[in-house]
């Protein structure tokens, strides 16, 4: 496990989606929307925005904070590097 520190730009919910064929429903999901400093391989500093899904009691306690760094638990995936909420 990770711990990100990013600034919370904004926080969102997606909308619940029926798969027309399966007829299986995903539920809605909470989202924040942080700017990461991601480092380059020329040492430079690239500021990017990701969106991460998070569990709800993390879009809770975090949905006030617009604006502020926090930090949340994370884990990744990818040779790219995805990171999705813990």
């Amino acid at each position: 496990m990770l711990k990100l520190s990013a600034v919370l730009l904004n926080t969102f919910k997606t909308d619940e989606y029926t798969n027309k064929e399966t007829g299986v429903v995903t539920p809605s999901r909470s989202k924040l929307q942080l700017l990461i400093k991601k480092p380059t391989k020329n040492g430079s500093i690239k500021q990017e925005l990701i969106d991460i899904s998070v569990k709800e009691e993390v879009y809770l306690k975090h949905k006030d904070s617009i604006g502020k760094t926090i930090e949340i638990d994370v884990g990744y995936f990818g040779q790219g590097i995805t990171f999705f909420g813990i």
